[in-house]
């Protein structure tokens, strides 16, 4: 390309800078809003990642019913694939009323679990002691003094708060796990020296494997590895349960035998004294042995019946805030293919049309440097550098923006997270793919227009196109419609299926906006339904109280009813699978009038289902990942004894994994009764202060174990950075709204120029004029808004069933000022082009206008 043609390209772009920065700014926004949101994900995976491998965080604890001793340590140490095995000392204590406390054994040198400090220092002294970042919202302060309740596994009670940290343990900021002791929720940890325990046993042993930091956290393959080393794990200290239950055993038989020896030793000496000499005192001690030897055969039974110990292996998913930290990980770049692709889409599509009008629109000048001797290659280039310039900026610019901007802006607004440092990842993949779409959209689009045009001669090229003509469409065939229309209507009618391909393609880029931003209102309705759909719908109780007695009944006021079930945690596994879940079984003591605390309603009928002593009825997401429906077969996991169960019906349901049944069932699944201990309880009593204070007067009562409320519980479900992308969509959908019509509409005016000139030539005032082309835009809005509602539905119930992870099923609503507000943005849009259109038409000059091409 000479310089002279190269001013000449430049002099282009100058001349219809506002085409220019338009075509710029639509590939900007589908590529911001493409790198960005799908960069989302990855990034959350790879902060988390990165705070993980700095803290150490161990990959599996594992625990026993029995305490764990220095031969497992060894026994676990011993296998090959395990890198680092660390015994941990811990207790959980009540403090108070309100306050629940996970005290840990402090250790400088540990090589897993490391606290990060968020302010003072870590404990130097026996008498020193850190707090959970958490406890300051109990009024705790560095330098005060921290007494723990009296306990026979600590040798101290009194210690100095030094410093505030957070624990790669709890990844949520709230939630901090649960217990047996007072309202069933640890309110926050404390880490007290090592010393301060004097614990004969661990509570858990903390493994981080060989291999594990080769793989990224919360991904498939890292779940996998970690599968497959417990298993491992598992082999290692499959002998230790029979060993550690024959040692407790021995212990307790030794013990024992001192007090037989003891006993023993005395009915000898009793012996030897002569019944004539047997006092009072003697015929007591003979009565006392008596009675120590009954107790020695009950105590001899009691050892004999010592259970053999459990061991279990918990994986990270185990630690507060783990899973919903990725599980919402997963749901935003679940949303991330469909939606940002779909606005990539709609942006490419305008984008391309644009250009290509734009080549088109320069017929003639093509034709004139065809004539004058210029070769194709050399008329080319003035486009290919001007949509290379176009594509490059907008589709460099948008890619850096949305990877360096809206991951960290999502990253921000996730505060229930202790994770602090953001750190991205540069997403090559996303970046290139954006690359290429506008390459296409520009490029391309120019290549196409060009190729065409350049295989005819100049004279044709130096004529412009004559305009369509006007044909009679179907609203001209309806009469009594058709007469009462003025002039200037029938002319816009007539106009708008004159250009179809113009009218396709506004409707389409209105519709496919309007649907985004749909969408965008339809996930924030279906996050925001959530809990309460579940809690309303489908469960009535407002807590769960866990008292000793089945036979046990509540007595406290604000309470309006209750209903003894049996609440237990069990392993599901389909027969024909190799999925597991974690599900809450709930076995009623009396289906009386169970329909009043849950509502157990078909999926695909919509039919209430009533209780079968000949099955179990499964929540719909459980039956989902299980592969299972009415008829199945499901392997259950009761009190690790393997039961196969019959599906009798499936049950809508949105947070969590429940199984429902009969007690008749249950007795035949396992044999055993159900014990009815735990209550569900209806009450009015549910703000905050009221919860509290409902739960102080239950646990007052005796036998009250634990009272928990299920829908304000600290783990609430974790959807808050959903709505962070929800509002992003919806913001860039409007922009893009913007964008797109003036474009279009800047489009319209150019190629209809002579067409609108010669209209104000007749005579049509400014205002005339306006409406004349507002008309149309007016019938394409409308058009397009209820064309993209059904693209929003669609788009919504894609993304949702794709959005699904863990134990959460989202409600599938849009509620109807979704509707309204989408038409109204696209509405409103549409007027301020309009305003924008009228001072445009009255600048169009006419003469100039209407001279002759040739």
């Amino acid at each position: 390309m000479n310089r002279t043609y190269f001013k000449a390209t430049m002099r282009e772009i100058s001349q219809s800078m506002g085409k220019f920065v338009s075509i710029v700014l639509i590939i900007l926004l589908g590529s911001l809003l493409y790198v960005g949101i799908r960069s989302v994900g990855p990034d959350l995976n790879q902060t988390a990642n990165h705070y993980f491998k700095q803290q150490k965080l161990s990959d599996v604890k594992v625990s026993s019913t029995m305490g764990l001793t220095n031969r497992d340590l060894t026994s676990i140490k011993q296998n090959k694939q395990v890198k680092t095995a660390l015994p941990i000392h811990m207790v959980t204590l009540q403090k108070s009323r309100s306050q629940i406390v996970s005290v840990y054994g402090y250790q400088k040198q540990a090589k897993l679990d490391q606290l990060k400090l968020v302010s003072g220092k870590l404990p130097t002294q026996a008498n020193q002691l850190v707090l959970d970042n958490k406890a300051k919202e109990n009024g705790y302060h560095i330098g005060d003094t921290y007494r723990l309740p009296k306990n026979s596994n600590l040798n101290r009670r009194k210690f100095k708060i030094v410093g505030f940290v957070n624990s790669p343990q709890y990844v949520s900021s709230t939630d901090r796990g649960t217990t047996n002791l007072g309202n069933g929720t640890v309110n926050y940890f404390a880490y007290v020296p090592n010393s301060t325990f004097k614990q004969k046993v661990y509570p858990t042993i903390a493994v981080q494997f060989k291999k594990s930091s080769q793989y990224a956290a919360g991904t498939d393959s890292y779940n996998n590895y970690i599968d497959k080393q417990k298993t491992s794990l598992k082999k290692s200290l499959s002998k230790r349960p029979e060993q550690r239950q024959t040692q407790l055993q021995n212990s307790a038989q030794a013990k024992l035998n001192k007090q037989k020896a003891e006993i023993n030793q005395q009915e000898k000496q009793l012996v030897k004294i002569p019944s004539g000499y047997q006092t009072t005192k003697t015929k007591a001690a003979k009565r006392k042995l008596t009675t120590a030897k009954a107790e020695i055969k009950r105590t001899e039974a009691q050892i004999k019946k010592i259970a053999r110990p459990t061991y279990l292996y918990n994986d990270r998913s185990a630690n507060p805030g783990y899973q919903d930290y990725f599980d919402e990980s997963h749901s935003i770049a679940a949303i991330a293919i469909i939606f940002p692709g779909f606005f990539l889409f709609i942006a490419i599509l305008i984008t391309f049309t644009t250009v290509s009008r734009m080549v088109e629109k320069n017929r003639r000048e093509i034709g004139l440097m065809r004539a004058l001797g210029y070769t194709k290659h050399e008329i080319a280039m003035k486009y290919i550098v001007y949509t290379l310039l176009a594509g490059i900026l907008g589709a460099g610019l948008g890619g850096i923006l949305g990877m360096l901007t809206l991951p960290q802006f999502v990253f921000s607004l996730l505060s229930n997270n202790n994770l602090t440092a953001f750190v991205g990842v540069i997403p090559w993949p996303y970046l290139a793919q954006t690359m290429i779409a506008g390459l296409v959209a520009t490029l391309g689009s120019a290549l196409i227009v060009l190729t065409i045009n350049l295989r005819e001669v100049p004279t044709n090229l130096m004529r412009e196109r004559a305009p369509k003509a006007g044909k009679r469409i179907l609203m001209e065939r309806i009469t009594p419609l058709w007469r009462r229309l003025s002039f200037n209507q029938k002319v816009s009618y007539r106009n708008l299926f004159r250009y179809k391909g113009r009218m396709l393609m506004t409707i389409v880029g209105i519709a496919g906006c309007t649907g985004l931003i749909l969408t965008g209102f339809g996930i924030q309705n279906s996050v925001d339904d959530l809990v309460p759909t579940q809690y309303e719908d489908v469960q009535h109780f407002q807590a769960l109280v866990t008292v000793k007695k089945a036979t046990q009944r509540i007595h406290v006021a604000n309470i309006s009813g209750q209903k003894s079930v049996m609440a237990k945690s069990i392993t599901a596994r389909s027969t024909h699978g190799t999925a597991n879940d974690t599900v809450t079984l709930i076995v009623p003591k009396a289906t009386t009038n169970f329909s009043q605390y849950v509502t157990l309603k078909s999926v695909t009928t919509g039919k209430k289902i009533k209780l079968s002593d000949q099955g179990v009825v499964l929540s719909e997401k459980l039956a989902t990942d299980m592969n299972a429906k009415r008829g199945s077969l499901v392997t259950l996991q009761i009190s690790g004894k393997k039961v196969k169960a019959k599906v009798t019906g499936v049950t809508k349901n949105y947070a969590g994994h429940w199984i429902y049944t009969t007690k008749s069932y249950y007795r035949h699944l396992t044999g055993n009764s159900a014990k009815a201990t735990t209550r569900l309880v209806k009450t009015n009593q549910t703000k905050k202060a009221q919860r509290e204070k409902l739960s102080r007067q239950l646990l007052k009562e005796n036998g009250v174990l634990n009272v928990s409320f299920p829908r304000y519980a600290a783990s609430a479900l974790s959807t808050g950075g959903l709505g962070s992308v929800v509002l992003i969509m919806i913001v860039m959908s409007g922009a893009l709204a913007l964008v797109v019509l003036y474009n279009l509409t800047n489009i319209n005016i150019s190629e209809r120029m002579r067409e609108l000139a010669t209209i104000k030539v007749l005579g049509f005032y400014d205002r005339e004029v306006t409406a004349y082309v507002a008309r149309e835009n007016v019938v394409f809005t409308v058009a397009g808004i209820i064309l993209g509602w059904g693209i929003g539905l669609f788009l919504h119930q894609f993304i949702m069933v794709k959005a699904q992870t863990g134990s959460i099923l989202f409600p599938m609503t849009i509620h109807y000022p979704g509707y309204i507000w989408s038409a109204v943005i696209t509405g409103c849009f549409s007027l301020f082009i309009g305003v924008l259109t009228h001072y445009k038409l009255k600048r169009i000059d006419m003469l100039d206008a209407l001279a002759a091409s040739e």
